[in-house]
């Protein structure tokens, strides 16, 4: 697949000719590295929030200098661990609240609190080693946290290598943070809110986001590839420390709706760890921290990150990087509706996988062909037997290809398979059922297969819900003929008492909760009686409908 990179402006480049990406802007935030906005183009567009690339050009032309934020006021915890740089003044300015009357604004006393209890999670539980020292740069020996109006930028944080430190492969750098000045609802980019979750609740997972990258950089190194594991981390350690943060769901729409897309082996796409936050979360709820702080110590050590993941994989479960991520498939099948106990803890509020494919079967075979990347996945989905008492049988695959060695070599080289499922003399037996499936191709894949028996449906009567309430209701649900097959499709005109036409639709029969109906909705109409007619597989329906106002 064609990729094309375009120049990565600065910053100050940004700001001057108003070089504002919506997309990125949509994205939300920045967190490690000399943050700059970056444009990725793959079959789509994902911006880069850390442009770790432009970083390491920066890098190889011994360009790594950092500007510290002047800002008139600082606060130095008493552990003296932190030191923090703010103005009540001018368009950086933090609240001047002081409830407590201790002369520290309370937006820089909640910080100092959740700087500490970030620490004490990271270092004291964890025992990551804290940031290096800076030398005094900001002030004193405490590490330094500069606030700022990021808002406007859409950023929620940066964390900015600054002197190189003399020993480590890869190179380590002493950092300073940017965090925003109040998170506020009102802060938009680009058209849209700069933050999903606001004020201290955004304060807290930017902290944690940024204060792991801070530990990354300064004791193990900034990796030249695989810098996708970075932003996974980081964006993972926000739910570790705050599990009850939501802001990591507006990513999964991505994953979870264009998987082609968000390719865990595109490596050196950082945006990407964003959208796969959720691996990381999958790794801990399985195998506890551990995987993730030897995934540190073997980056430390000049290892590839992918290759210090798999090391630490193997170390903490005797599996391997390949296996952990064919396991995650039932991970990525269980959300929504097929959520069920066992795997993440708010599945049910997830969104769904896309099916790539989605087939009838025909006698003897259903086959399908392509070709997948390294650490692509891909779900297929082949209806069996059904009728309009029954819903169909459902045959649903994952298949994905975790060539390691491909990352690892910075080949994105993609491999072709052929998948197969029905009646094929030894393949793998879908257990309860006379079928089989069969799995070929050119370097060894992975599937995992999810066999789903239909289930009786009831016929309904009448319209429900009645009556539909505007804005309370989510759909309008109308009732079909036993004898109408699922999938079929249906023709519903709506018309007002005086015959006038008020809606038209086209709707697949389907099941509803167990109920067999051609369901609408949300519908826009007023107020009111209405006739509607609906036409499906020869059957002709009419009925009436009534519509109200929310209370």
């Amino acid at each position: 697949m064609t990729q094309v990179r375009l120049y990565t402006p600065t910053l100050w480049e940004v700001q001057r000719v108003g070089f504002f990406i919506t997309r990125y802007a949509a994205a939300g935030r920045l967190c490690a590295g000399v943050c700059t906005l970056v444009l990725l183009w793959h079959s789509s567009v994902f911006a880069e929030r850390c442009a770790f690339p432009g970083w390491h050009r920066k890098y190889l032309r011994h360009d790594i200098a950092s500007e510290r934020p002047e800002l008139p006021s600082s606060y130095e915890t008493p552990d003296r661990r932190f030191r923090l740089h703010y103005t009540i003044n001018g368009p950086d300015a933090v609240s001047s609240v002081d409830a407590d009357g201790n002369g520290i604004p309370d937006y820089v006393d909640t910080a100092a609190d959740l700087l500490r209890y970030v620490f004490s999670v990271l270092v004291d539980s964890m025992r990551y080693a804290p940031p290096p020292s800076d030398a005094g740069a900001g002030g004193s020996e405490a590490y330094d946290v500069y606030f700022l109006d990021l808002g406007h930028l859409g950023l929620y944080g940066e964390t900015v290598p600054e002197r190189l430190l003399p020993q480590g492969i890869p190179p380590r750098f002493t950092s300073f943070l940017k965090l925003d000045n109040n998170y506020a609802a009102s802060d938009s980019f680009g058209g849209r809110p700069s933050y999903r979750e606001t004020g201290t609740r955004a304060l807290r997972i930017a902290i944690a986001h940024e204060f792991y990258h801070a530990i990354q950089f300064g004791n193990y190194g900034i990796a030249r590839s695989g810098i996708l594991l970075y932003e996974l981390a980081s964006t993972f350690i926000e739910w570790r420390i705050f599990p009850d943060t939501r802001d990591y769901e507006q990513f999964l729409p991505d994953l979870f709706h264009k998987p082609e897309q968000c390719v865990f082996g595109n490596s050196e796409n950082s945006a990407l760890g964003y959208r796969l936050a959720i691996f990381g979360q999958y790794l801990y709820l399985r195998w506890g921290d551990g995987v993730f702080y030897l995934l540190w110590e073997h980056i430390g050590e000049g290892k590839h990150p992918y290759a210090a993941l798999d090391m630490a994989l193997r170390r903490v479960t005797q599996s391997s990087l390949g296996q952990a991520w064919c396991e995650f498939l039932p991970w990525l099948y269980y959300t929504g509706n097929r959520a069920r106990a066992g795997y993440f803890p708010r599945a049910t509020e997830f969104p769904m996988v896309r099916f790539a494919l989605t087939e009838r079967f025909a006698p003897p075979t259903v086959m399908s062909s392509g070709h997948l990347r390294p650490f692509e996945f891909r779900f297929f989905r082949v209806f069996f037997t059904g009728s309009g008492q029954r819903t169909p049988d459902t045959l649903d695959v994952a298949l994905t290809n975790p060539d390691l060695d491909a990352v690892l070599h910075a080949q994105l080289r993609a491999t072709s398979y052929t998948f197969a499922c029905g009646i094929i003399p030894g393949g793998e037996p879908i257990a309860g059922t006379p079928y089989s499936v069969h799995l070929q191709g050119e370097r060894e894949l992975c599937q995992r297969v999810f066999w789903n028996a239909g289930f009786p449906l009831t016929a309904v009567g009448e319209p429900y819900p009645q009556p539909y309430v505007l804005g309370q209701h989510d759909k309008l649900c109308l009732p079909v003929p036993t004898a109408v097959p699922l999938e079929a499709v249906a023709e519903v005109d709506v018309y007002t008492l005086s015959l006038q036409r008020a809606a038209q639709f086209r709707v697949a029969v389907r099941a509803d909760d167990q109920r067999l109906s051609c369901c609408l909705g949300p519908v826009h109409l007023r107020s009111g009686i209405y006739v509607y007619r609906l036409v499906v597989a020869s059957h002709e329906l009419w009925g009436k409908l009534l519509v109200r106002e929310e209370p």
